[in-house]
């Protein structure tokens, strides 16, 4: 009942929530709704539900049947008991299920890094194999069964309409363990001590398992203290690997599908609520020192998220069982969570007064619909040229930004907590992205000018961009109406340098006049793609 109280009341504030005006929507199924006719999954064991109770492999789906997968697949209507699954030859796990008749294509596949979902999406890039690979990750029987997976799993990201994404856990944790493992075993090979002994040492110092029985001669004590040296080191060569690669999966996921909206799951910590390893002696749980690397992780994640317009969804604090992934009710938190984040798609996107627009006109509407960042201004117009509000453009690039949660309450007076846009304000004032007419107000009503929709911009991609380079082209002999002492003048130079702005004429940005609801949109498509 908790849960059904939950996703009744997400659906209303979704079919709620404003964009610039208020549409009507069909109803009629959940799958009508958000306008998701194709899932697809990429992902590691979170993706496939994997858990002390699903661990025989034998659910149906292709994920197993209590995952976070599943559970969002039938909520949204894709699948049901009767929907046929996919079993590769020679496979008793059902772990994909591409090809299928149905709209769900699930390709995660437990163990799985960031270096084997780039390998997935990306065809450039350079895949090697390593220890771990090989242990867990060989899948040549699978390519030999199915014929070149990495292309059926790109052909389905660029059909799909919603992907989601769970990676990194393995990246700083199991692999990670593993290696270290391995390093400690070869440092006792002459005691007869293996790598899986030293990993069920560690498991049982968590919880998780029986102690093994070590050979003659070897002190367990050491063997931690060894590991812990050995593992902490290994974390952050983990945590490289994951910021390296994170931002160019996102970016080869979108440079397939432009419009699919991206659900980004946050890093998994499997030890957050872990006991000491050291029986007390640190003052600190090894779950607290993941933690410490985790969390950097999950904000270098939502960055990422926003600049690349994905959803981010934490779950670093799901229950977790004795395997370290989450419970029963772990994954369908998970579901709830992601669904709760879903944006409303209007399935007829044609609008009377936009076909005399130009073609980019119309495509920036078409994908500014499409994402969920805006709508019609009825079921059949779009009211291009209505000029948008400050509080429409914020709520705009929030939205773009997969509608983050800002830290704080919002900080202006004329900002009611309860006002359409006031997480879109408060999220925007914390990252810098405005800074209020004064200290105090915000002004939602007041028109936003072409200056302030491309400061707004400018802003935003200094704070999730950092490492892009600043334009320093001189504007003084293109446009005459932005001063070198005006405050939008670096945010219109940045704006021509990466073709976000044409201006009105050849020698005009015109900076005063109010943006027009087809302007944003367009600014918005143009810095996206």
């Amino acid at each position: 009942m908790k849960h059904m109280k939950k996703l009744l009341s997400c659906l209303l504030a979704v079919l709620m929530v404003a964009a610039l005006c208020v549409p009507a929507f069909a109803a009629d199924s959940p799958k009508n709704v958000f306008g998701i006719e194709n899932f697809v999954v990429l992902g590691d064991s979170l993706g496939t539900g994997l858990n002390d109770n699903t661990g025989t492999n034998q659910d149906a789906y292709g994920s197993w049947e209590n995952g976070y997968t599943v559970k969002l697949a039938e909520m949204l209507g894709l699948i049901d008991e009767n929907t046929p699954n996919y079993r590769p030859d020679g496979y008793s796990a059902l772990y994909y299920t591409s090809p299928n008749d149905s709209g769900f294509h699930s390709w995660a596949f437990p163990a799985m890094r960031t270096m084997e979902i780039l390998h997935q999406v990306d065809a450039d890039y350079n895949y090697e194999m390593d220890r771990f690979a090989y242990l867990w990750l060989d899948n040549a029987e699978l390519n030999e069964s199915l014929g070149n997976v990495n292309a059926m799993i790109r052909a389905d990201i660029a059909k799909a309409d919603l992907i989601t994404l769970n990676i990194g856990g393995n990246d700083v944790l199991l692999s990670q363990l593993r290696n270290t493992a391995w390093e400690v075993e070869d440092n006792h090979k002459d005691a007869g001590l293996t790598s899986n002994m030293v990993v069920d040492l560690i498991y049982s110092k968590l919880g998780f398992k029986d102690a093994p029985t070590l050979p003659e001669g070897v002190n367990e004590t050491t063997i931690v203290a060894e590991f812990l040296a050995k593992f902490l080191p290994n974390v952050m060569k983990g945590y490289n690997q994951f910021v390296t690669n994170i931002p160019k999966i996102i970016k080869a996921i979108r440079a397939q599908n432009q419009t699919a909206q991206i659900v980004v799951l946050g890093i998994f910590n499997p030890l957050h609520y872990s006991l000491s390893l050291t029986d007390g002696k640190l003052p600190i749980t090894l779950g607290e020192m993941i933690d410490g690397v985790m969390l950097p992780m999950n904000a270098a994640l939502k960055d990422i998220c926003a600049l690349n317009g994905c959803t981010y969804v934490d779950i670093v604090d799901v229950p977790c069982d004795g395997s370290m992934h989450p419970t029963n009710e772990g994954y369908v938190e998970i579901a709830n969570r992601i669904y709760e984040k879903l944006k409303v798609i209007r399935a007829d996107k044609t609008f009377e007064d936009t076909q005399e627009l130009s073609t980019e006109f119309q495509a920036a509407i078409n994908w500014a619909v499409d994402r969920g960042i805006t709508e019609g201004t009825s079921e059949t117009t779009f009211s291009p040229a209505d000029i948008c509000t400050r509080a429409q453009i914020v709520s705009l690039l929030w939205r773009m930004a997969g509608q983050p949660e800002a830290e704080s309450e919002v900080g202006f007076e004329d900002v009611a907590a309860d006002a359409y846009y006031a997480k879109a304000v408060a999220w925007a004032a914390e990252n810098g992205i405005t800074t209020g007419i004064t200290s105090s107000k915000f002004c939602p009503d007041q028109t936003c000018t072409r200056a302030q929709i491309v400061t707004f911009l400018y802003r935003f991609d200094q704070k999730f961009n950092p490492d892009a380079k600043q334009s320093k082209l001189d504007l003084s002999t293109r446009f005459h109406d932005v001063a070198l002492s005006a405050y939008y003048f670096a945010p219109v130079a940045w704006a021509v340098k990466n073709g976000i702005t044409q201006g009105v004429s050849s020698v005009l940005f015109a900076p005063l006049q109010g943006c027009t609801r087809a302007e944003a949109v367009t600014f918005l498509f143009r810095y996206a793609n």
